[in-house]
């Protein structure tokens, strides 16, 4: 899909930014993923299986949200991932994913709680509802959105922002479309971004440590990060202490 494609798809104009839990850094990087680029991918997936989850955008066409889209916007190649996205596979052994055929098709705010209105619950209250959806369409669901601490429903990030960052869907769309950025440019911008959260004045560090960090060389840090600030999504300075200029001070645009 191409950038006018993908804005199409999510429309951004009318749906809800989502929140990404901030731990996802830590546990993606105890997680045996193959390589490094499949780390990123679980991240874009995993940010854009919850919009569509908090956008209900499965109450149009199902098929133009199939797994098969979702995974074509990161990767020609669905088999290469297919550990990472099948039923049983390692995000669901991560607790981030479950797959199922009860998906929302409406969501609405009761008493300052966002509530969802799931397929299988609307079947039953009318059994003669014309949709064309397959009963057998199932989807990914976002477990982090839904149950987070204690594994206690509405503890997720669709209800407390607690401990989460936030990636604006249009700068989402622009990164993952950037033929020099992609899944991986996501993933090192939603790191910078998550710390800048936490240091207001911004985040220093050296390329060698946040690649150690993520888990990259410090070369594709570099080249990753000058993209990100070249297209303006990232700003970084050199603080300068005994004639010596020292770590990158990042921050988020």
């Amino acid at each position: 899909m191409d950038k006018k494609e993908i804005e199409a798809w999510l429309n951004p104009s009318e749906c809800i930014n989502v929140q990404i839990p901030n731990e996802i850094f830590e546990d993606f990087g105890k997680a045996e993923f193959k390589s490094f680029n499949h780390k990123c991918f679980a991240y874009a997936y995993y940010y854009l299986i919850s919009y569509l989850y908090r956008n209900a955008l499965y109450k149009g066409r199902t098929e133009q949200y199939s797994q098969h889209n979702i995974i074509k916007v990161f990767t020609g190649n669905k088999t290469v991932v297919s550990y990472i996205t099948k039923n049983g596979g390692l995000l669901d052994q991560l607790d981030y994913t479950k797959t199922t055929t009860d998906y929302p098709i409406s969501s609405y705010i009761d008493d300052d709680v966002v509530e969802f209105g799931l397929i299988k619950e609307l079947r039953k209250k009318i059994p003669d509802l014309e949709l064309n959806h397959s009963p057998r369409f199932s989807i990914k669901e976002p477990v982090k959105g839904l149950v987070r601490f204690n594994r206690e429903y509405y503890t997720g990030t669709f209800y407390s922002f607690q401990n989460t960052h936030r990636i604006d869907v249009n700068r989402f769309i622009s990164i993952v479309t950037d033929d020099r950025l992609g899944h991986v440019g996501l993933f090192i911008y939603g790191y910078i971004s998550m710390m800048c959260d936490r240091f207001q004045s911004g985040y220093q560090i050296t390329n060698i440590e946040l690649g150690e960090i993520v888990g990259c060389s410090d070369r594709t840090i570099q080249n990753y990060t000058n993209r990100l600030e070249n297209l303006g999504f990232i700003e970084s300075t050199r603080r300068i202490f005994d004639n010596k200029l020292l770590h990158k001070v990042y921050s988020v645009r």
